[in-house]
């Protein structure tokens, strides 16, 4: 099931960002281009099934010059300690987590 792109933009100053979210058979899986930034300036927190994604760009003068704040919440039937990350080469984030087996 492929949700679509859809845009996440908390603050109206950042450049657009494009997030997609899709359930791949036994997977569920967000991205979240962060090309805008550099790896170590993105942070990815999880906590009771959310999963967060920040990022903030300092120019040499300490003023932030852009920031992405996206947070997506895994769905109940999600095994959160399957989560995985990549960040590719071309800057998209992919979170990836394995639905439980029913038992």
């Amino acid at each position: 099931m492929d949700r679509g792109p859809a845009t996440f933009l908390d603050d109206p100053g950042c450049l657009q960002v494009y997030g997609k979210i899709e359930v791949i058979g036994n997977t569920f899986q967000f991205s979240v281009n962060v090309s805008e930034f550099a790896p170590e300036d993105v942070i990815i927190t999880s906590s009771n099934n959310l999963i967060e994604v920040h990022a903030e760009k300092v120019a040499e003068d300490g003023t932030i010059t852009n920031t992405l704040s996206h947070r997506c919440k895994l769905p109940a039937d999600v095994d959160p300690v399957s989560v995985t990350l990549n960040l590719g080469s071309s800057g998209v984030l992919t979170v990836r987590a394995q639905k439980m087996n029913d038992k």
